[in-house]
């Protein structure tokens, strides 16, 4: 069994052994995924329970899967860093923590988008100018799946980065090593 060590932070890690603090990384952004998956819930239950979606195609299904995708998309980060760390790499706290900060920012503002969004619907004038009621019906659907993206991109890039660090000093992820 592989025996534990002290993480090397940010620098990508060392020889031998799990890394105990990117394990410890892990399983903290598992926990701050089920605590985020509650507040998702109640963002979410609010605006589907207030928010009339005729006007917004594809929000209503987007928002209803959007705390499970959530949920997924950082228990399965979280479980990288607890591998990354089980084989010995370090993961550095600053790429989880931007992954997980853009997914709370987003989950915050959701109803503040779609409050602005319903208000420029509301305007009087909006038939004046051509396809903006229709591309504004689009805006909650486009700001859940860009979020969804750039939390992506942003935990692959974490990951990756410490990937090719532990490539260029010549070892690899693998638990069988």
């Amino acid at each position: 069994m592989a025996g534990l060590r002290k993480g090397g932070g940010e620098g990508g890690g060392g020889g031998g052994g799990a890394n105990i603090k990117t394990i410890i990384l892990g399983v903290i952004t598992i926990v701050i995924a089920l605590i985020m998956l509650g507040i998702a819930m109640d963002v979410v239950s609010d605006l589907l329970a207030t928010v009339d979606f005729t006007d917004y195609p594809g929000a209503e299904a987007i928002l209803g899967i959007f705390p499970l995708l959530m949920l997924i998309a950082l228990v399965l980060f979280g479980g990288v860093l607890i591998w990354i760390g089980y084989t010995g790499g370090s993961m550095g706290i600053k790429g989880t923590i931007m992954t997980t900060i853009v997914v709370v920012v987003a989950i915050i503002l959701l109803p503040i988008v779609i409050d602005a969004t319903d208000t420029l619907l509301a305007r009087a004038d909006i038939g004046d100018y051509t396809g903006l009621a229709s591309f504004l019906g689009l805006v909650p659907l486009l700001y859940v799946i860009g979020t969804m993206f750039m939390t992506g991109i942003l935990g692959y890039k974490a990951v990756g980065e410490q990937v090719r660090k532990a490539r260029k000093k010549g070892r690899g992820y693998s638990p069988v090593t």
